[in-house]
Parts: structure tokens; sequence; C-alpha cells
């Protein structure tokens, strides 16, 4: 982690300190500007900086901060404050693993953060959506599959060091209701049927490797009803 960042974003419970110069309010972008000490947690590396995301050690609540949902669109708060608070907002994914005699099928998508990568099938969570009914979603639009979630392998977290990204993903085991595999051309290049140990060698995806080495952990769990 970068000691000297462009930036300091400092959060606590959704209260974040900006300072003002001239109209403007923005990040501190020296230590001499925070109001106490920090904990830094992460580097989000954007195009106008890099922001040193961190914790701020306090002994109450900072009421008089703004708070991060009033920040995102207002003229008077500088750019790089917004896609930084947007940025620091989790998103959210799900995926499912179809196993059939020690076997998984795997994707290789099209387009997309994930294109060309043996993954699981599956993607982002939908507005308003649970993660359980959004996973079977985007399995039938990719592969044309209606999948029963048999029961949930894990739910993960991770931080991306390239983007300063954050998500939060949850991995299903299911089981197939319909047999024919339809591959959407527009969205998936290619599927495979493989062994769970090396699927979850050579997905480079954290959270279809997390799942698929819990499953491995317990393969005969018990299932939902």
């Amino acid at each position: 982690m970068t000691l000297s960042p462009d930036f300091y974003y400092l959060e606590t419970d959704g209260q974040v300190f900006l300072v003002k110069k001239g109209r403007t309010w923005r990040f501190p972008s020296r230590k001499s500007e925070l109001p106490c000490p920090m904990k830094p947690i992460f580097i989000m590396p954007l195009a106008q900086g890099t922001v040193l995301f961190a914790k701020p050690l306090l002994a109450s609540h900072p009421f008089h901060w703004f708070h991060k949902d009033e920040l995102i669109g207002r003229a008077d708060v500088a750019a790089i404050v917004q896609e930084a608070v947007n940025l620091s907002l989790p998103r959210a994914a799900s995926k499912i693993a179809i196993i059939e005699r020690g076997k998984v099928l795997m994707v290789r998508a099209s387009r997309g953060m994930t294109k060309g990568i043996w993954n699981l099938p599956g993607g982002f969570v939908g507005y308003g959506e649970h993660p359980a009914p959004s996973a079977q979603r985007e399995v039938f639009e990719e592969l044309g599959l209606r999948v029963k979630l048999k029961r949930l392998l894990g739910i993960y977290a991770e931080t991306f060091p390239r983007t300063g990204g954050y998500m939060l993903s949850f991995v299903y085991l299911g089981k197939r209701l319909t047999k024919k595999i339809t591959p959407r051309p527009d969205e998936i290049e290619s599927v495979a049927w493989m062994p769970v140990e090396k699927a979850s060698r050579i997905t480079p995806n954290p959270f279809a490797r997390a799942g698929l080495r819990d499953y491995l952990k317990r393969p005969t769990s018990t299932s939902y009803a």
C-alpha cells in the first residue's frame, strides 16, 4: 500500500470527512489536513489520483461530517469524491456450481469483466433482486438451463487492486432441471465439464475458486428442501 496517496478518504458509519477549497468540497490531500489518526484500508487507483480509503480513529460519531448518500450529484463536491464514494459501494454477484459425477459446468464469457476466463455461470445481482433467484436467472439467460438451488456454498468478499472496486459474491450448489445446454452466443464463448478440483485450480475468478474449494471440503452437506 502506497504511503503517499494523492487523497485521503476517511469514512465511518457512512460519514465522510471533506475539506473546503474555494467553493468545492474535496478530500484532504495532506496528512496535516486530517482531523484524527486513521487506519489505512485500501487504495483506489483513480484517473485523477490515488485515493487511500481509511478508517478514522475517533472517540465519538462525527455527526458534522457529510453522509456519503448526500454527496453524489452535488455541484460543490469534487468529481473524484463522487467517483470514490460510488466505488466504495459493494457490488453483488451470484453464481451456481452445477456438479454431476464429480465434474462442474464451467463457462467462458465472450464479453464483460470475465471475458475469456473459465468461471462458474452467473452474474451481477439485479436491483431489488435476492441473490438466489438472481443466480437462477443469470444461468437461464446464459445457458438456457433451469436450475434448482441445493445449498449456499458461501458468501465471499474481494477487493480488486486494479480498479479499487469491492464485490460480494454468493455461490450456490445447483441441480439441473433441464438437460439441454444452449449457450447464448453473444455472452458465452464456450462451456466445459471439468473435474471440480481442476476447475478450482484453473479459474482466476476468486469467487468461483472459493466456492468450489468449499464444496470440496464438504461435498455432501445438507441441501435445501
